[in-house]
């Protein structure tokens, strides 16, 4: 691996900035792409691509996880000299059609018209909105909104025809046009979206159960487990974003050793994991700008 020198002494052709997050920019020997988060830079030994990626197969080392509509894996990343780490290495489903269920008791925190204008987020646009939710001001203290943390995207080198990506066309230039306009003569490395290729986004590993599956074990009962999803939207929607398909499977929740949930401050401790489909309120754009 080459030298690793801070991120803020990386020469201007080895950074970009997409929708607020800085990146590394970090080209592939064949030909794929790496974009590491100045946050993640220290994690760069576990991203890189020949730690978790089978390049022969085109396929990802480890554990798809069931329970999800999208690909979404558990790759265990372990450089020499280095402990162990476990990731989630998740497929984007950028212009894909969006395969959206919203229970009954849920959709009442939905504005009209939310589910049918419902569109994947590209992975820049998803980083870039968790990294504002994460950085909010108001999102701090002992009650604040835990999320996963956004490491990196990826690109293998690889193209196929759109009607195998599953992709819309359309949809997909509105994405392609987003990102031109905020990169719009910033001076760094231009980052752009290829129809044909695959974006493959790298999280942080969250220890525990889903809070779906915590009902299954009887440590949640079922108006419990409606209360904590009713809960988490209520957290996003203070900080001014709503997730339109937040659900009880996107709570990670930590069993204890005597048979309870872990509590803090007599609360239900859980970190969200899903934000493909994360969204602003309008009406508070302007507060958490």
């Amino acid at each position: 691996m080459e030298d690793h020198p801070p991120f803020q002494i990386l020469p201007l052709e080895r950074r970009a900035k997409v929708f607020g997050v800085d990146y590394a920019v970090c080209p592939q020997p064949d030909g794929g792409g790496l974009y590491i988060s100045r946050p993640a830079w220290h994690w760069s030994a576990y991203l890189q691509p020949d730690r978790w990626w089978n390049r022969q197969d085109l396929s990802v080392r480890g554990e798809r996880l069931g329970g999800s509509t999208g690909t979404v894996y558990r790759a265990r990343s372990a450089p020499d000299g280095l402990p162990p780490r476990d990731l989630v290495v998740k497929f984007s489903r950028l212009a894909q059609d969006v395969p959206l269920f919203i229970p009954d008791e849920f959709l009442d925190s939905l504005p009209d018209g939310a589910v049918a204008d419902a569109r994947f987020l590209s992975p820049f646009a998803e980083f870039g909105l968790l990294h504002q939710l994460r950085h909010n001001i108001l999102n701090h203290g002992t009650h604040r909104l835990r999320t996963k943390l956004p490491l990196a995207i990826y690109s293998p080198p690889e193209k196929y025809p759109l009607w195998q990506t599953g992709r819309h066309l359309d949809v997909f230039r509105t994405h392609q046009e987003a990102m031109a306009e905020d990169q719009f003569e910033n001076g760094l490395v231009q980052v752009t979206l290829d129809p044909e290729r695959d974006y493959i986004e790298i999280f942080a590993w969250i220890d525990g159960i889903d809070a779906e599956e915590a009902s299954q074990l009887g440590l949640l009962d079922e108006e419990l487990l409606v209360l904590l999803t009713r809960s988490s939207n209520h957290a996003l929607s203070r900080l001014g974003y709503r997730v339109l398909d937040n659900k009880p499977r996107h709570l990670i929740v930590r069993p204890r050793a005597d048979g309870t949930l872990l509590h803090r401050h007599g609360r239900i401790v859980y970190t969200m994991i899903d934000f493909e489909l994360l969204q602003r309120h309008e009406d508070a754009a302007q507060m958490i700008r």
